[in-house]
């Protein structure tokens, strides 16, 4: 079952961010567990993905980091992405793009999983 409801979120919107913040982390966890339960396990890291601090090192940080787990993801099932640490989410353009392009990734990523609604 999908745990990332809220995968849009209005440009600032801090509250609606920190929502979105924590069911992405909830479905990175269930990759995690998934990978781990496979026939031959898969260890990913799990970083904590729902913590955010409003300063350009902070969020550098994060995208890197977030991006480094997706191509990882990604490899194990031969899914093709965008890099997710290429944006400014300051720019309101640029914070849309990479919403839509994220959320295609996770659902590319829960159809490699064979998660369902």
């Amino acid at each position: 079952m999908p745990l990332f409801a809220h995968s849009i979120v209005m440009h600032g919107d801090d509250a609606g961010w920190g929502q979105w913040l924590q069911e992405h982390q909830y479905e990175h966890r269930q990759f995690i567990q998934l990978g781990q339960a496979m026939a031959t396990p898969v260890l990913w890291p799990d970083y904590d993905l729902a913590s955010w601090e409003k300063s350009k090192y902070f969020e550098r940080f994060w995208l890197n980091t977030h991006n480094s787990i997706h191509e990882q993801l990604r490899a194990q099932f031969g899914i093709s992405g965008l890099n997710l640490a290429d944006v400014d989410l300051s720019k309101n353009t640029e914070f849309y793009e990479w919403l839509d392009a994220h959320a295609a990734d996770h659902a590319n990523l829960r159809a490699a999983f064979g998660i369902t609604t």
